[in-house]
């Protein structure tokens, strides 16, 4: 036994230090810090400085690629626009503009260290917690605004495994990204409407969500529908891996695991899932965090975890940024209203704008969840068709 778990550690010791080796890094250190770019109070000049400093390094954030050359162009374009305006015009994501400076510095400081060249990955809601992205908080807690390297931290920069590679995780198999493609959600945008327009109580959501988002795409948005109906073993799944990510220490972790052996006893779930990793605790948080990040989930309670409307096909998360200066959108009843979006300041992301927000409660039917980033309710009653069925 001894031999055995001498010969596991080797294999784990050898696997690190090849990652190593090869110059893998998952994170990045991060600060309030200009280390490599020179301070300036122009900040044009300071895109263009991280933009030349970058070259053909092309690293991606919230799905958008961002390099040297692209860092310059928008730089130099519109010299008579508002800078913020013209920034997240051109990357088509609300981008918190000053802090994105310190987020380059950052990746190029590590870049002089061995990481450039190399794959940066931060996803949107990567973004969003470290504040390179308008966050809730930003526009519903205005006394509590995210802040990019406020407090010193470690941004992961890894890019999760897309889930047509991963093979579903068997009964017994410890935490991690296969867990996602078990229990799975209806893939595409039609197969999820269709689920919707099946089992939704209101027997309407379906038709309200597809005109909606298709009055976005024709304006150019960008528009992604991500969840309908949620399978209750998979919302379990996903809070155990956002709960277990976001700890730091051994007993927390035990606590965790304890609580979450317990839920899933006590709600009938039967998932077969082992969540203390093999490799020890700090195996467990990291598994946590990409099996979260496959997802993704970037908020969860246990509450939610158990009540989801998901589950009874009473909510949708849904997405839209890069919207037009000026949006025109009809409602159910025919009523068409026309938004001015062009402020300089402005977002530019349907979950992050109040007046959206408050017009398609009233219009569209649909409760917006303001700090669960992507998630709306049905506020429709019951179609009578529905009501009748036992």
């Amino acid at each position: 036994m001894k031999l055995a778990r001498y010969c596991w550690t080797l294999l784990v010791l050898c696997l690190i230090a090849q990652t190593v080796a090869a110059g893998e890094a998952t994170t990045i250190k991060t600060n309030r810090k200009l280390e490599i770019i020179k301070p300036s109070k122009e900040l044009r000049g300071l895109y263009r400085q991280a933009g030349k400093l970058l070259g053909d390094w092309t690293i991606v954030v919230s799905g958008m690629e961002i390099d040297g050359p692209r860092l310059v162009a928008i730089s130099n374009k519109s010299p008579g626009e508002p800078f913020v305006r013209v920034v997240r015009e051109d990357l088509r994501i609300p981008v918190d503009v000053d802090d994105f400076v310190y987020f380059l510095d950052d990746v190029l400081r590590e870049g002089k260290k061995g990481l450039r060249g190399k794959q940066v990955w931060v996803l949107p809601g990567r973004a969003r917690a470290a504040g390179l992205l308008v966050h809730p908080d930003d526009v519903f807690r205005k006394n509590r605004p995210r802040v990019y390297g406020k407090p010193e931290r470690k941004l992961a920069i890894d890019r999760p495994v897309p889930q047509p590679e991963l093979s579903p995780a068997k009964d017994g198999d410890p935490l991690g990204p296969n867990w996602v493609t078990r229990y799975q959600n209806p893939v595409g945008d039609q197969a999820k409407l269709a689920a919707l327009e099946k089992t939704n109580p209101s027997g309407t959501l379906a038709k309200r969500v597809d005109s909606l988002l298709r009055q976005l795409r024709e304006q150019g948005c960008e528009v992604g529908l991500y969840t309908t109906v949620r399978n209750r073993q998979r919302g379990y799944l996903m809070y155990g891996a956002y709960t277990l990510s976001k700890l730091q220490t051994r007993p927390g972790v035990r606590r965790a695991i304890r609580k979450l052996k317990r839920m899933n006893r006590a709600w009938g779930l039967n998932v077969q899932i082992r969540w203390a990793h093999p490799q020890g605790w700090r195996a467990t948080i990291e598994a946590a965090r990409k099996m979260a990040d496959a997802y993704p989930v970037t908020y969860a309670t246990a509450y939610g975890a158990r009540k989801s409307k998901h589950y009874d096909s009473e909510a949708v998360d849904l997405g839209a940024y890069g919207l037009p200066r000026r949006l025109t959108l009809k409602a159910p009843d025919g009523e068409e209203r026309v938004f001015d979006l062009s402020a300089p300041h402005h977002n530019r992301d349907i979950n992050l704008t109040p007046e959206l927000i408050e017009w398609i409660e009233w219009k569209f039917q649909m409760e917006k969840l303001k700090f669960d980033y992507p998630h709306w309710n049905d506020t429709a009653k019951p179609s009578a068709r529905q009501a009748e069925t036992p």
